[in-house]
Order: C-alpha cells, then structure tokens, then sequence
C-alpha cells in the first residue's frame, strides 16, 4: 500500500494491474477544445473527464476574457461570440502551470482588444515564453523579464497577416503562430517541421476552417486565412490522453501478470510515438476499435506483461512526437535487457522542469547506470545502489507532474522505496491517478520472497526444501546462493591451478545454470575447505550479485526461497525480500549431523568428526569477519533456531509467516 504523508508519497512497490479503464479527457485536446470553443461563433458542449489544472486554467482565462462557460459535472457548454475578446478594462491573467494555455491564447489576446499582464506560477514563469514571432503580426507583447514571464499585451484588433519560420520541432510554437494567422487579417503562411503535434490543424480542418497544409520531407507548410467564420464544437467527448496511459502501459509491460486495456484514447500518429519506441523494445501492445473522432485517430489500446526487453536507441528526429514520454521511456529502458541511447534532448530543458536534468539526476540518485554525453542520455541498467536501503528523495523538479509518475512508475514495478516529494502535482494532468492505480491493482499471485541467512550446515537447504514440498514446486521454489561460490570452487579445484584464477573463475559465471548447481561434487570436504576462500573475493562477489538477482527475480514461481549468507543484507536487502530469516543452529550439533551426512556417502572416506568441527569453526569465523558481505543477522531479520531434533518446528513457523504474506495480497 502506497504511503502518503502530507504531500508526500512512498508509492507501493511490486504491483500488478488488470482490468478495463478510460481515462481522464486528453490535456492537448482539453485546452484546445474551450479556447476554439470561445472563439467559436455558437454554442459549443464539450465533455472533458477529470479536467486537470492545466484545463482548468485554460477554461478560467477564457472566463476571465468575457466568454461565458457552464459546468454540469464534465459537460461544459460555452458561449463563443466569435474571433477575438473584447474588455474595457485591464486584466490580470493567470496561467499558472500550463505552457500550452500561455502560448495559444497570447496571440488571440494580443489581437484583440484588451490590455493584459499575463503571469503564471513559478515553473512556468521560468521557461521562455518562446513567442517573439508574433512580432510579425504587428502584436504588441513585451515580456517584463527579458523572455520570461510576466508579459505585458496591448491587444488591438488590426494585426496583419505574416510569413513565419519555426525552426523548433514545438507544437506549441506552431500552434500560436497559426492561432495568429487566424486573428490577423489575410492569409498566414507559417513554415514549420513536420514532425510536431497537429492537433490545432486537425480540429480546424474537422470544423471548416480555411485551412491548408502541405508535407515537404522534414517539413510543412500551413497556409490559414485570417477571420474568418469557426464553428462551434459540438457535443465533444474528448478521448483519453495517451500520455496519461503511457504510465499504465509501463506498469503493465514491466510486472508480471498484468494486462490492461485503456479505452477510447487519442492514437494521434504525433501522440503515439512513445508506444511505436516500447514496441520496438518487445512490448505487448496492441491497438483496437480504430475509429475517425472530431478530427482524431480515436481506439482502445491493451498491454500486458513484456519480459525480455531491448534497449533501442532514439534519433533525434524521434524526440518530438515523444516529448512528454521520454521520462516514462527512461524507466522503461532501467529494465532492458541492453543499453538504450537518447539522442538529442535537448527541448526536455524547457518543459515544466529542466527534465534532462531532473531525470540524469535523479536516477543516479536511485541506482541507474546513466551517461549523460552533452544533451544525450545513455542507460544502462540498475547498479548496486538500486538496491540499497537508502530511500532516494525525489525533490527539487518544479513540481513537474510527469516526472513525478515517472518515478512512482520506477517504484511500483520493482521492489525499490521511493519517496516522492510534491505528489499532487500529478492534479496538472492526472488528477485520479492514484484512485485509477488501485482501481486495477490486481495482487493476486504475487511474488513472496524469503531471504534466509545462516551459518554453513546449519539446515537452511533442508528446512527451505520442507517448506517447497509442504507449498508444491509448482508454487514454491528453493535457491541456495552458496552453490553459485561452491560451483566456482569446483571449477577452480578441477582446473588444477594452485593460485585461485578469478579472470578465470569470472568467465565461468556466464556457463552457470541451474542443472549444474545439482552436482553432488559441490558439497565435497574439498570444495567446502575451500569455499570460503573464493567467497571473500571482491571481484567474484561483485559479478555474482547480478547473477544470484537474475535468478531469484525470474523464477516463475510464486514463493522464492533463498539461502545464502548474505542475503538479507546484501543480495535482497530491506524492501527487496518481504520474509528475513536467520537460521541458527549450535556449531557441534552441525558438526554432528554434517558428521553423520558424510559418513553415509559411499564416495565419502576418512570421515573425522573433530576435522569436521575444526572446518566449521574456521568458516563461521572467516564468514562472519570477512570484510566483504560479512554473514550477519540483520535487525529486520527473524531468528530461527535449529539445534532442537524436531525440523517440523522451524518448517512450521516459517510456513505460517509466508501463509500471512499471502492474505496481505
């Protein structure tokens, strides 16, 4: 369960999701739709689901310009009167966090006839406002800030056609130049790359507006006649934002046993990029119930799990169409099975935060191997820091609600806390987020992990065996650590080297499966007087981590039980398992029953009870004072003692334990 305290959230880890949804109304199409709406001649209704802030500040600035607007739950009906506003007096407008309210509706006070200062809060107020083109059109708009916010318009209703060259791949950009080009007299030709967002034309062309556009390779050409007669829109039922869905798409392609499916959402061929990137990756994604709406490329999109993910690697004329998504594709690629290159982020620093900067360091910050080459970002994987105890604070990002879900995202589809900080600023663009989550949540099956630690012999494997016949192998698996260095010890004792080789031993690892871990050449006297020995060598316990964590994390089974003598407090630390155990037994009576174990082997001779002994005390001594990954019973960690002749009493008790995490979930 997530964890929430003040305005501060510790998402809850490891979930799954299933179920139908539809989600909250896109934010684009939202804005747009009641600024169109307003300088629509009619009566527009317009239903938009779940409205974020973003909408709502669109939806009060067109209020605070004249236009009359009525709320009945989502259905708003707007009262246009036509292009342009009109107010004898002075205004003050807020645009709080919504750069797309900012730039669409500047140019349409600016031709009109009003005197504005324009504010917004302060993320917004620290992004260029990017409109110096509108210049052109004979506007008169001064920025108090050099090219920041707040803005002074002295709005007049004579503006003139213009020829406009947009260099920046930005939606936004090439809306508020067309958006000018319909306030000014004449006709527009705005010149512009063809790889951006078309919502504005789409809407325009579905209402009848004289509008052109022309495809030329890398860009278009937009030709827009100035005032002319707008329809209203009528009765809209706004489709679900596909970059809401991206972040349930995530959870659902990353946690085993999910599989959703989002309805009625814009599929935008400039909306949609992030899921033609998570399909080359090997996503499960499919779309259904493709239809024509109001303009837009409307249908259902289902996902579900995707193991066995690839790293891909982003052109830079790719980074358009999946602007919003890239900190959503930054998690995803965290779990790909090979490294992942983004090229060419560099309009990420001018989003609601610098994200470029957000995302490199804040996934530092929780353990990703992360490159940052100028303005290029390269991922590769999780490092030793992901599984630290340390919970990673998510601060500082101007309160920028898609990082904010990025990283609840990295949080629930692994077993990593994550305190996120400003949480409510998923409300910009996601206000049910959270209640959409447990909506789908569906746990049931999920992974319980059992960590047990405990010195050599002291019945771990025999206790963790009971346990997975009492559950059945179809439920229950037992992975004991210790063969992987017992394994490495064969090899290095049948290579007849007398220096331990660990370049040697290193490449061994890459040949280690499961069938071999099952020689009864492991548990020889040999290997084990020699184990400890191998064990304690940095290089060798570094490049099994990964390994030990592969095999744990991937077994299909639905309780995991490991062995080991670091377990606990190295391999699956804190949150990462959610049963610790110590199992402890006294050294003779291990010395006994390993005693009687051997004797009864026919390939085993010369059995010395007092040899036994002697080996046991030397590995509990070179276990526990080693000074790499030292076997320690953990604070969290439940003591189980086995020196009493009765297993049934240590089987029954870890049994319930593991019962009782079920019926959490």
């Amino acid at each position: 369960m997530a964890i929430k305290k003040s305005n501060q959230l510790i998402p809850e880890n490891n979930i799954s999701i299933k179920g139908l949804v539809e989600l909250s109304s896109d934010k684009s199409l939202s804005i747009r739709s009641a600024i169109f709406a307003s300088i629509s001649y009619g009566i527009s209704k317009i239903k938009i689901k779940n409205p974020g802030e973003d909408a709502e500040t669109a939806i009060e600035a067109i209020k605070a310009l004249g236009i009359k607007v009525i709320r009945n739950k989502n259905l708003y009906t707007v009262y246009g009167l036509g292009i342009g506003y009109n107010s004898k007096r002075p205004l003050k407008i807020s645009f709080n966090n919504s750069g797309t309210t900012l730039r669409l509706l500047t140019p349409l006070i600016a031709g009109s006839k009003i005197n504005a200062k324009i504010i917004g809060d302060k993320s917004l107020s620290k992004r260029p406002y990017r409109l110096e083109f509108l210049k052109q059109f004979l506007m008169n708009i001064k920025p108090i800030n050099g090219q920041y916010l707040p803005i002074k318009i002295e709005g007049h209703e004579n503006c003139i056609q213009s020829k406009v060259k947009i260099k920046k791949p930005s939606a936004q950009m090439v809306s508020a130049a067309t958006i000018a080009g319909m306030i000014s007299y004449g006709e527009t030709i705005i010149e512009a790359p063809n790889n951006v967002r078309d919502h504005t034309t789409r809407v325009l062309k579905y209402l009848n507006y004289p509008i052109k556009v022309q495809n030329k390779k890398s860009k278009q050409i937009i030709k827009v006649q100035g005032r002319r007669f707008l329809k209203p829109l009528k009765n809209y039922n706004i489709p679900s934002d596909p970059s809401s869905s991206a972040f349930l798409i995530t959870i659902a392609i990353l946690t085993k046993g999910s599989i959703i499916k989002i309805k009625n959402v814009c599929l935008n061929p400039y909306r949609i990029g992030f899921i033609k990137v998570l399909k080359k990756m090997g996503a499960r994604i499919i779309f259904s119930n493709k239809k024509s709406y109001f303009g837009e490329p409307i249908g259902d999109i289902t996902a579900s799990y995707s193991p066995n993910l690839k790293g891909i690697t982003i052109k830079p004329n790719e980074v358009a169409s999946i602007i919003d998504e890239i900190p959503i594709l930054l998690v995803v690629a965290l779990f790909c099975k090979s490294k992942s290159i983004f090229n060419n982020l560099t309009e990420l620093k001018f989003k609601e935060s610098d994200r470029l900067r957000v995302m490199y360091k804040n996934l530092i910050l929780c353990g990703a191997n992360v490159t940052r080459v100028k303005d290029n970002l390269i991922i590769d994987g999780i490092n030793n820091r992901f599984y630290s105890s340390e919970v990673p604070i998510i601060k500082d990002y101007s309160k920028d609600h898609r990082i904010c879900m990025a990283f609840f995202c990295l949080a629930a589809v692994s077993r990593k806390k994550i305190q996120i900080n400003d949480f409510d600023s998923v409300n910009v663009s996601f206000p049910n987020f959270l209640k959409t989550i447990n909506d789908l949540k569906y746990n049931k099956g999920k992974k319980i992990l059992v960590a047990a630690d405990g010195p050599v012999a002291c019945g771990k494997t025999s206790i963790l065996k009971k346990i997975v016949e009492k559950f059945g192998s179809k439920k229950a698996t037992f992975l004991d650590s210790g063969l992987l260095y017992r394994y490495l010890t064969l090899v290095h004792l049948q290579s007849k080297k007398k220096k331990i080789n660990t370049n040697f031993l290193v490449k061994h690892l890459k040949k280690v499966s499961i069938s071999k871990l099952q020689n009864p050449k492991l548990h020889s006297i040999a290997v084990s007087n020699k184990v400890s020995e191998i064990a304690k060598i940095k290089l060798i316990r570094d490049e099994l981590l990964p390994v030990q964590r592969d095999l744990i994390f991937n077994c299909p089974q639905q309780i995991v039980l490991v062995g080991g003598r670091d377990i606990a407090s190295n391999v699956v630390p804190s949150n990462f398992s959610d049963i610790k155990l110590y199992i402890d037994c006294d050294v003779k009576v291990r010395a006994k029953r390993r005693f009687l174990e051997l004797k009864n082997k026919k390939n085993e001779k010369n059995v010395n009870y007092q040899e036994i002994l002697k080996a046991l005390k030397a590995r509990d001594l070179a276990d526990s004072t080693r000074a790499i990954s030292p076997l320690k019973k953990t604070k969290d960690s439940i003591l189980i003692d086995n020196s009493f002749n009765d297993i049934s009493r240590p089987i029954n008790k870890i049994s319930l334990l593991i019962e009782r995490e079920i019926k959490k979930h």
